[in-house]
Parts: C-alpha cells; structure tokens; sequence
C-alpha cells in the first residue's frame, strides 16, 4: 500500500512539472528546423511550407481548404534518432480536433501547444473548418512547453490530419534537431569530469 501511494505521488509530482512550463526553468537548448516532407489531399486542400534558419529556425505555413471540413483527427509522434536514418518512438497521440478546440479540457498538451502556434498565426479556431487561408507565420518552438531533460539529438515529428473513416487530409514528416550549444558552453562549465 505505501509503494503504491509513493508510486502515485511521484506520477502525480511528474505530471504537475510537465504541465506548468514555468517549472522547467530556464532552457540550454533550441530546436533547429532541418526539412519538412509532406503530401496533402489535392481535393480538400492547398499546403505550402517554408523553413527558415538564419538568425531562428522558424515555419511559416499557408493551408488554403477547398470545401469546409469536418470532423478531424489528428495524429502527433515525436521519435528520437538512436543512430543514423534509426529513429525510436517517443510519444504518440490521437486527438480529435474539434472536441480540443470546443472543450478546454481535452488533452492540456495539445491545447498548449496549439495556442501557442495561434499567436503566429490565422488558424482554425472552430470547426466546422470552413474554406479559406489559414496561416502561421515564422512560428518558432517555444521552448518552456518542452521538458528540459532533452537530450540533443535528431527528430522527427510525424503530423496526420484525417477525416472519419481514415481519410488523408495532410500527412508530413518533420525533421530537426535538439541543439543544447546554445547555452552555458553546452552546460559543460557545470559538469564535473
């Protein structure tokens, strides 16, 4: 009984830390934008990505939808690259769309994320979709919604928008790059050996 409530304790103190960014402290790393392949369904929209690293690593996005779309999920994984073109499943997600933009409380992490994407940007605010231009523009990674444990490594974040019945909206591949040299001399003014 005392290890599962210290077992609970500890998952309770984890998520409390993960959740509020402010507790993370101060970040020693960024996160470098390398490439972005994607392909769209022709029929429901029109995507242009660009990436920019000169002074930031930054994304701009156009999505023009062609008809208004409901209903959508969408598919988030994060993966670590283990050794080279090898990469080691993080974390995965599933959240429907509409119900995280309807309902504060659907998935906290996602919600965070999006609203902060929303400061750069004309994006979906309600659904259904309806047809136009959305935008994000020179959208850098907030760091502070990230856990500062990263290790530096490669990435990739697999993106899926899909109607009911699995039907492709938007599917990419993003590739980056967790760069910790940014700080303290890559913290290693600190480290012991």
């Amino acid at each position: 009984m005392g290890a599962e409530l210290s077992l609970r304790f500890l998952a309770l103190a984890l998520t409390l830390m993960l959740s509020h960014p402010v507790a993370h402290g101060w970040r020693s790393f960024k996160i470098v934008f390398v490439r972005f392949d994607y392909e769209v369904n022709a029929k429901l929209v029109d995507v242009k990505i660009e990436l920019q690293n000169s002074s930031k690593s930054a994304l701009t996005v156009v999505v023009n939808t062609l008809e208004t779309i409901n209903d959508v999920d969408v598919t988030g994984s994060v993966f670590l690259e283990t050794e080279p073109g090898n990469y080691t499943s993080l974390i995965s997600r599933t959240v429907d769309l509409c119900k995280m933009l309807k309902d504060r409380n659907v998935d906290p992490l996602s919600r965070s994320i999006y609203q902060d994407m929303q400061r750069y940007g004309k994006l979906f605010k309600e659904c259904p979709i309806q047809r136009g231009t959305y935008t994000l523009q020179d959208y850098v990674v907030d760091e502070e919604l990230l856990p500062s444990f990263l290790p530096e490594a490669n990435f990739k974040f697999s993106l899926r928008l899909s109607k009911p019945k699995n039907q492709m909206i938007f599917k990419g591949s993003f590739y980056g790059r967790i760069d910790k040299s940014k700080g303290f001399n890559n913290l290693k003014l600190f480290s012991m050996g």
